[in-house]
């Protein structure tokens, strides 16, 4: 009797195997997977579910360099924490990829977003934070649009800026509302960007403070020598160390890194 209660014990063990295995397969083919065209634009990214042993989050971002050459990027933040939470940052991001492609503008991608959200969320508080931006050939200027997005960090002859674009109403909150508007940025050339989603600066620095964004500038101008992905690697490490005592980073974290390469960037001072 002990036997097959022990074979039942192991059938079940191994099938629970097969279904974790073929899970992390499903949610490893619905990671996120850049679409350059050129290697004239640089993208290094972090990606970090809160979630124990889960691939995807609520979190996610995308970047499409079209035919023209221009490069398209997208970072965003579903409220919530759980696999619903992460099924449908994965129908937005898919939303917002065919968007472009099929020449939406910023407000028009943004639109999309709100109506697909609506649509698939399973609860009417459920929001998201988004921000895009928008790559012109030539790397020197940037367009950017936000809903309700924190500010990103411009790094830029060897300095470190926090920009702090115009924004609107987070994606679901008051559907309809649309008041997103453009910043327009310029840039030098060999400028570059980091977006990250909020994740990265709420985590604990003592027993009732957190990072801040001050904090994290700080803490990025420690390692602003560092190139692309080093310096976002030495950024998300530096947050979990500090975080690490106090229980550890309190949301998911997506970090990305951008900007046109250095033979790009001679081709514009050229113009």
């Amino acid at each position: 009797m002990w036997r097959e209660h022990l074979e039942t014990l192991r059938a079940a063990v191994d099938f629970n195997a097969l279904i974790a295995q073929e899970n992390a397969s499903l949610e490893q083919g619905l990671l996120p997977a850049p679409a350059l065209r050129e290697d004239n634009f640089s993208a290094a990214s972090r990606y970090i579910p809160g979630r124990p042993h889960a691939l995807l989050c609520g979190d996610f971002y995308d970047i499409v360099q079209t035919e023209d050459s221009t490069v398209h990027v997208i970072l965003g933040d579903v409220s919530g924490h759980g696999a619903a939470e992460a099924a449908l940052a994965v129908h937005l991001r898919l939303a917002w990829r065919t968007a472009v492609h099929c020449g939406k503008t910023q407000f028009e991608q943004l639109r999309i977003l709100e109506k697909v959200l609506v649509d698939e969320r399973a609860d009417d508080d459920t929001y998201t934070t988004v921000v895009s931006l928008v790559f012109p050939p030539g790397g020197l200027s940037l367009k950017m649009m936000s809903a309700g997005h924190p500010g990103l960090l411009l790094r830029s002859h060897g300095e470190i800026h926090w920009v702090e674009p115009r924004t609107g109403i987070a994606l679901g909150l008051l559907p309809g509302c649309e008041d997103w508007t453009r910043t327009d940025v310029s840039l030098s050339p060999c400028d570059s960007v980091v977006l990250f989603t909020d994740g990265l600066f709420e985590g604990r620095t003592g027993p009732s403070t957190r990072l801040g964004e001050d904090g994290l500038l700080r803490l990025a101008l420690q390692h602003g020598h560092l190139p692309g992905q080093e310096f976002i690697d030495a950024l998300v490490h530096g947050v979990v160390s500090m975080a690490a005592p106090f229980g550890g980073l309190a949301d998911d974290v997506a970090v990305l890194h951008l900007g046109w390469n250095a033979a790009d960037a001679a081709v514009a001072r050229r113009l």
